[in-house]
């Protein structure tokens, strides 16, 4: 499947709040960008800056919004919140079924992988990292 996108996907060397966005391109064979940053390196990372003109003045901008990960970079632009993230991708690659109950419950099934990875569950933790 082409796309008409670049994607990179930037998260630590681990599955954890990026994995629901990596099952998203897999199943559609898009082709991105899996960085990884090692969590040592996560101070620099997440105070470095990006410039980008905004009218006619060139702006300093933060590369990680909100200085949190995972960041999906479209076409260079950064956008946090992995929750938003993934339902954006499953909407414009079709994935979020044949109505409003099958877009509901494909919210349920983003926020379940939350929940796990969280600890929210009473202990179970199967989509943490290393």
């Amino acid at each position: 499947m082409s796309d008409e996108h670049t994607y990179k996907l930037i998260y630590f060397n681990a599955r954890g709040r990026a994995e629901h966005i990596r099952y998203i391109f897999a199943y559609t064979g898009i082709e991105y960008t899996d960085e990884r940053i090692p969590e040592e390196l996560w101070p620099e990372y997440k105070d470095c800056k990006r410039e980008e003109s905004i009218f006619t003045f060139i702006v300093q901008l933060s590369a990680m919004p909100y200085r949190k990960l995972p960041v999906l970079e479209v076409d260079g632009k950064p956008v946090a919140q992995g929750n938003a993230v993934a339902p954006y991708l499953a909407r414009k690659y079709d994935l979020m079924g044949k109505g409003k109950w099958d877009e509901l419950i494909c919210e349920v099934l983003v926020d379940t992988l939350e929940d796990l990875e969280q600890d929210d569950m009473g202990g179970l933790r199967i989509c943490s990292g290393p």
